[in-house]
């Protein structure tokens, strides 16, 4: 009898040992794949997103219909001619991305003895929401009737995602092919065709630093690398 109850003892001590041993097991594993506070949960090194400096952008009655890019944080400047003492002004409205800092108007220095001189409106929006934003405004006496031969401002600011900011260093390179064009030789192996590249970055060798939108909505025939729209540029030592 007492080896029988001895026997029972040992096999109810290794039961218990084992049901243990089996439930830690479990929640260490449960741990890793649910993305806890263990190292599957976490992102891996090198895919956080760099800092992306904001930029101010101005855009004038010459840039009417345009379409634009930014991300969030940018500031946009939109200044229109505006003459307040002809009873004329401009209507200005814009998307819920676009929240208004600023609007003034600016007059022009008055020549001695000169009335009625106009002068700028400027309205000053912090980029704040991702997608299409738009911008509309026009110009008329609040009183009177829209006939549509006003004059009008439209632009269309795409917002896009900071993680899609090409941020690269490279060469400035002369390519001879197409009637000649200039690219950047991106340090990270990759071709980069500006569509907007300024004459003073315009030098064989120069070396440069750059951050840029990609620009598949746009099309090239230099068919030589990936087609981008700088958004920032200076040349480095």
């Amino acid at each position: 009898m007492k080896k029988t109850l001895c026997l029972l003892l040992i096999i109810g001590i290794a039961a218990v040992a084992v049901l243990t041993s089996g439930c830690t097991d479990n929640s260490s594993v449960s741990g890793d794949t649910a993305g806890g506070d263990g190292p599957q949960g976490q992102d891996a090194p090198g895919n956080d997103t760099a800092e992306i400096e904001p930029v101010t952008s101005v855009y004038t009655g010459n840039n009417s219909t345009s379409s634009v890019r930014a991300v969030k944080g940018d500031t946009i400047l939109i200044m229109l001619e505006e003459n307040p003492t002809t009873g004329y002004s401009w209507n200005l409205s814009a998307g819920s991305g676009l929240a208004l800092l600023d609007d003034q108007y600016v007059q022009d220095p008055a020549v001695e003895g000169m009335t009625g001189a106009g002068g700028v409106r400027n309205w000053t929006f912090e980029v704040t929401e991702d997608g299409v934003q738009n911008v509309s405004a026009i110009y008329k006496r609040p009183w009177e009737n829209i006939t549509g031969d006003e004059d009008i401002f439209e632009l269309t600011v795409e917002v896009v995602p900071k993680h899609t900011i090409i941020q690269a260093a490279g060469t400035v390179a002369y390519v001879d092919i197409e009637g000649g064009f200039y690219g950047i030789a991106g340090d990270d192996n990759t071709n980069y065709d500006p569509v907007n590249l300024g004459d003073e970055f315009r030098k064989d060798g120069l070396k440069v630093e750059f951050t840029a939108y990609p620009a598949e909505d746009m099309a090239s025939f230099h068919m030589w690398g990936q087609l981008i729209e700088l958004r920032s540029i200076r040349s480095v030592a």
